[in-house]
């Protein structure tokens, strides 16, 4: 994993590998940006150009995970996460159209 600071200023050679708690830490802010912004985008598609675009997102996720020649089981856990975060996206997409839609007291 690139580690910016270090490969530009050369740092000492066992930090080279980043700690389970450092990519940890990268993988929750790679997904909460990724359910941010996709929550975002769904919210900006009309309702019925929303499930073109979840298949779009489906598609490229099983292209790069091939592409990256992954074993099926471990296809089948990305595909399995990629679908959590796409419904946790339109869930929350969806949820914020209620508020916004409800009348204001």
């Amino acid at each position: 994993m690139l580690r910016a600071k270090r490969d530009r200023l050369g740092g000492e050679p066992g930090k080279a590998i980043p700690s389970l708690g450092e990519i940890e830490g990268r993988l929750m802010i790679l997904e909460l940006v990724a359910v941010t912004a996709l929550t975002r985008l769904l919210r900006l598609h009309d309702p019925k150009e929303r499930s073109a675009l979840m298949e779009a997102v489906r598609h490229a996720i099983d292209r790069k995970c091939q592409d990256a020649k992954l074993c099926s089981s471990d296809i089948s856990s990305a595909e399995k996460y990629a679908e959590e975060l796409l419904r946790s996206a339109q869930e929350q997409a969806d949820d914020i159209d209620i508020v916004r839609e409800s009348p204001r007291r």
